[in-house]
């Protein structure tokens, strides 16, 4: 990390090569959590056919969303099977606007978490393309290049039915994934969903956050009331018992508060420098000895 004035930081980890060394220095010799009989309620939230090669699909996403979702609004979602865990990336427009809502949702292949070298581009049917591991290890920036040859870039057409609305747009929707990616990098442990469920009903006594401050359902019930719903448009961070949500705009934002209610923040991040964006990410997580900044927070 590199300090700035204040207290502040901004990661050094800008390149490919960074990155794969980063999730190599602090992945490789983790202990296994994969599904099975030894898996335990503290191991399961990282449980992963390979915690190297989940890493390194993080380093692999990046790329993809860097290169392909302001051109042509291709996302990258990491998926927790329940038989494997954080099994596989799907790569896809269907999450990032109405106008894809039916393309499948693996349209353009999957990332694929494998001891075997793992991970693996392959086709939306399965058929492995590349394994990446060797080659991430080998010439990072080839293996980048090499894996975005097989993702196409079709663009936007000039048709309402085949671009993103602009309240679906996000100009730096990249840019947080970047962060997320760097802080999944930097903290094993840390786990990031994009698939959220949100209930409308109490769990052990709660709400689900995204539900309690009704920023994400709509009324669209039989009679008005807001319904349950699957969810593509959050970054969900949980570390242990630490939760912190962010919007893909950077409009919106919930974290866990010390006194474990929810807080939202009162300074959205669209408008913060990436720097800054990093800091308060990580202090809703309390990573790197921060902590919520109470001006914005």
């Amino acid at each position: 990390m590199t300090q700035l004035n204040e207290g502040d930081y901004v990661t050094t980890t800008t390149s490919i090569r960074d990155r794969v060394d980063v999730a190599i220095r602090n992945y490789a010799e983790l202990p296994q959590t994969r599904m099975g009989p030894d898996i335990t309620p503290e191991t399961f939230i990282t449980a992963t056919p390979d915690r190297l090669a989940f890493a390194l699909a993080w380093v692999v996403a990046n790329e993809i969303v860097a290169s392909r979702f302001l051109s042509s609004g291709i996302d990258v979602i990491p998926v927790f099977h329940p038989e494997n865990g954080w099994d596989r990336f799907v790569i896809s427009r269907r999450f990032s606007g109405k106008a894809f809502a039916f393309q499948p949702a693996n349209e353009f292949g999957m990332l694929m978490i494998s001891e075997d070298d793992g991970p693996h581009l392959t086709t939306p049917g399965g058929k492995i393309r590349l394994k990446l591991g060797q080659m991430l290890r080998d010439d990072p920036d080839g293996a980048i290049d090499a894996m975005l040859s097989h993702i196409p870039d079709p663009g936007f057409t000039s048709s309402d039915d085949g671009k993103l609305t602009p309240r679906e747009k996000s100009a730096r929707y990249p840019e947080y994934f970047q962060v997320v990616t760097d802080m999944v990098l930097d903290h094993p442990g840390l786990v990031v969903a994009r698939e959220i469920y949100i209930d409308s009903e109490e769990i052990d006594g709660t709400y689900h956050p995204l539900y309690l401050h009704a920023v994400e359902l709509t009324p669209d019930g039989a009679k008005g009331q807001n319904l349950a719903r699957l969810s593509h448009n959050w970054f969900q961070l949980q570390y242990g018992d630490l939760f912190a949500f962010l919007d893909r705009r950077g409009t919106r934002a919930v974290y866990r508060t010390d006194r474990g209610t929810w807080s939202l923040v009162t300074v959205q991040i669209v408008d913060e420098p990436i720097e800054r964006i990093s800091e308060r990410m990580r202090g809703w997580m309390r990573l790197d000895g921060r902590s919520p900044d109470p001006a914005v927070d």
